[in-house]
């Protein structure tokens, strides 16, 4: 009789095991290193990399261990759970557990803050993020339940093909919130990491000789495929997956505030964020705030002392503005729909604002309104604004003394890279005033073949608006407004005119109206922009447009101007029919065309297409397991196929459902092991016909035509050992047929009189 005992489930373990559980557990650990390299660019530095490598590899070493001495394979993975909840007690439990090591309810509730403040930090944070404690709970948490899971699968059950669950589930991670999708390397790497554990697999089940060579074909061929799909599929494409905030648009709430703006410029489809109507005969430039503050890494907001901001009372004055300037006093009517800022936006400067619920301030120094209790959602309010007029003469006369609480907006970090100043220095070369040096920067970036992009500061790795980002992008002069705001800025202030910058929305886009009465305009996420604000004695902070292909040009820095128009602002021409505000971007008229056209549902229908490609690719071992049935009961329908055709698929389904089927076993034998499992049924009586007719082939005379009826009684014998199989022995038969690998696999599933 051939014996049913499985080669880990036995106590006492000789060095050929041994070596299988080390074998496997390798595997898995190189599994793991594939899905961290996958995981890179999510979190700054490399310590959250030696936390998750670390820990998952620690856990599948005590378990590959502990199977080495003789412990139950069953009793393992309770082992290994147990070895998780220790480690995740002593790094984040706060000294809340039990001797300092058992997780106690004060622990749990240290994990759920933890958890709580990761969902935050997540929401508020681009990529990669700060390497916050929160997150190192994540990664140390995931690295533990991923080593638990793969150990479970790969070796306590051994389904180490259901590992492909797991190790998608962790590539979803960096697809999603990785700017530029999934790397193609990444996915690569660990299909090939998933392909050596099943060969590790297949080695530890079968004895003899291994034969690399198929195996290693199939794999190739594989991870080619994965390569391909990685290259691309819609949402896996390298710098064409979109990271975006989830949601509404969320503005302001972290401390690198135009990462928001970029991400939500990336977003699939365009996200409505308010409607307003104005008094202007012009749409109107809606600031948010002020970004003053350079730390040589990022641009933030200065905090300091504010005022509380009475309904209807005045804001002001504005810092720095002479009497002499013309100006013109607006009213806008903002109504929010879908956007949460801390910040309100407002059209610059501000004079008084009406109709806020909630607690909100006003800052000195920049003019810009903050809430204090309250955010920007579900807000509707009134404000009344200045647009400043100042004519090129003026701005010529302006400049030279700074004010002491403007100085600090000269301030350059020691490490700034030289390009950029030298890049000032050339662009300004032949320009005398602080305003003509002005102007020819904004007309350097409009005028010397920059483009406009959001992808490309992705794919090559330089997004983001720190010094080092800006001195690579006026190398590769492709990039989006925060790009071409923060290197305005910074070039501003090697010359010794203070800057900074500001962040908002553009104009938008009015459906109709007169030339007098534009009507309501509508900005999106698309309208989210960034510009640089210079300081001119006299004058006061006045904004520039140096970004190509986005916005309008300041009438006062266009040459023969007299007086200046509004600015910045954009042009309303009658139309009945809608109109955007904002010029399309020549450099990525393809980006333009997809956010036109791309509607809300595609991230919806693109995560079903990869989940049905997914269980395509999981149903193709049944299908074929199927298709291969279906032939040979055509075949012996047709009377082509003889005994042995029969025998043949009755030893594959004996074996799909858990059974061993030895290439030495003779037919009687097997015959009588089938008999006693399907004995009292009409498959007993179909067994012994298929076993004559098998016996008549082996030892009888040659004939020239089967005898029908083999195709009924297989059948009859199929039917009765699925019957007494059961519905989930019949299942793991149907999606994990194990009959398509080559014979002498060892199934992990001993079925009921399997003798």
């Amino acid at each position: 009789m051939a014996t049913e005992s499985l080669a880990l489930a036995v106590p006492r373990v000789s060095g050929r095991r041994r070596v299988a559980y080390w074998r496997i557990t390798g595997a898995l650990i190189i599994q793991v290193l594939a899905l961290s390299y996958a995981l890179s660019g999510l979190i700054q530095g490399a310590g959250w990399w030696f936390a998750l490598v670390a820990t998952a590899s620690g856990i599948l070493v005590t378990g590959a261990a502990l199977r080495a001495v003789g412990v139950h394979r069953g009793l393992v993975p309770v082992l290994l759970a147990v070895e998780a909840a220790v480690v995740m007690t002593v790094a984040f439990g706060r000294g809340t557990g039990l001797l300092g090591l058992i997780p106690t309810p004060a622990t749990l509730r240290s994990w759920s803050d933890y958890g709580q403040q990761a969902l935050l930090s997540i929401y508020q944070q681009g990529t990669p993020a700060q390497a916050l404690p929160e997150f190192l709970f994540l990664v140390v948490g995931g690295g533990c339940f991923l080593a638990v899971i793969l150990d479970l699968l790969a070796v306590a059950i051994r389904t180490p093909a259901f590992t492909a669950v797991g190790v998608g589930a962790v590539l979803v991670v960096p697809g999603a919130l990785l700017g530029d999708g999934l790397d193609p390397i990444a996915l690569a790497a660990s299909a090939a990491a998933y392909l050596w554990l099943l060969r590790c697999d297949i080695r530890t089940r079968r004895q003899g000789t291994p034969r690399p060579v198929p195996a290693l074909s199939v794999g190739a061929s594989a991870v080619v495929v994965a390569a391909l799909l990685a290259g691309t599929a819609p949402g896996f494409d390298q710098g064409g997956a979109t990271s975006f905030t989830a949601g509404g648009i969320s503005i302001g709430g972290t401390v690198t505030p135009l990462v928001d703006l970029g991400k939500d410029l990336r977003r699939p489809a365009a996200v409505r964020a308010l409607t307003y109507t104005t008094s202007a005969p012009s749409g109107q430039y809606l600031k948010l705030a002020s970004l003053d503050q350079f730390t040589g890494s990022v641009w933030k907001h200065r905090e300091r002392d504010t005022n509380r901001l009475s309904d209807g009372a005045k804001v002001g004055p504005v810092p720095g503005l002479a009497n002499t300037i013309k100006t013109t006093k607006i009213t806008t009517t903002v109504s929010i729909d879908n956007m949460t800022s801390r910040w309100l936006p407002v059209p610059a400067p501000v004079q008084s604002v009406k109709g806020l619920n909630g607690t909100w301030s006003w800052d000195p120094d920049d003019l810009t309104i903050g809430g204090i209790n309250a955010t920007t959602q579900g807000q509707k309010y009134t404000a009344t604004s200045l647009v400043l007029q100042p004519t090129a003469d003026q701005l010529k006369a302006a400049g030279g003394f700074v004010p002491a609480d403007v100085q600090r907006d000269l301030f350059l970090p020691p490490n700034l890279p030289s390009i950029i100043q030298d890049t000032a220095l050339s662009a300004t070369r032949d320009a005398i005033t602080e305003y003509d040096k002005a102007v020819a920067l904004q007309d350097y970036f409009r005028d010397n073949s920059f483009v406009y992009s959001t992808q490309t500061p992705l794919k090559q790795g330089y997004d983001g608006d720190g010094s080092r980002v800006i001195a690579r992008f006026l190398e590769v002069k492709s990039g989006y407004c925060v790009h071409f705001a923060s290197a305005m800025a910074l070039m501003a202030r090697t010359l010794g005119i203070p800057s900074r910058v500001a962040e908002g929305y553009l104009p938008g886009a009015t459906s109709g109206g007169t030339a007098t009465n534009p009507g309501e305009y509508t900005v999106t996420s698309d309208d989210l922009h960034a510009w640089p604000e210079l300081y001119f004695a006299g004058v006061g902070w006045v904004p520039f447009e140096p970004t190509v292909g986005r916005g309008t040009v300041p009438d006062y820095t266009r040459p023969q101007t007299g007086a200046a128009a509004p600015a910045p602002t954009s042009t309303s021409t009658s139309s009945s029919a809608p109109r955007a505000l904002v010029p399309t971007d020549p450099a990525n008229p393809a980006g333009a065309a997809t956010s036109a056209t791309t509607s809300g549902g595609q991230p919806l229908a693109t995560g079903i297409g990869v989940a049905l490609l997914a269980v395509g690719v999981l149903l193709t071992p049944a299908v074929w397991r199927r298709l291969r049935r279906r032939r040979r009961l055509r075949e012996l329908n047709d009377e082509w196929g003889g005994a042995s055709l029969a025998w043949d698929e009755l030893r594959d389904t004996v074996r799909d459902l858990g059974w061993t089927a030895p290439p030495t076993e003779t037919p009687r034998v097997f015959a009588e092991r089938v008999a006693a499992a399907v004995e009292g049924t009409p498959g007993e009586e179909a067994l012994h016909r298929l076993l004559g007719a098998v016996e008549r082939d082996a030892y009888g005379p040659p004939m020239r035509r089967w005898a029908g009826g083999l195709a009924d009684d297989l059948e009859a014998v199929l039917g009765a050992l699925e019957a007494q199989a059961g519905p989930a022995l019949r299942t793991k038969a149907l999606l994990v047929p194990v009959s398509l690998l080559p014979a002498g696999w060892s199934s992990a599933v001993r079925p009921r009189n399997a003798a």
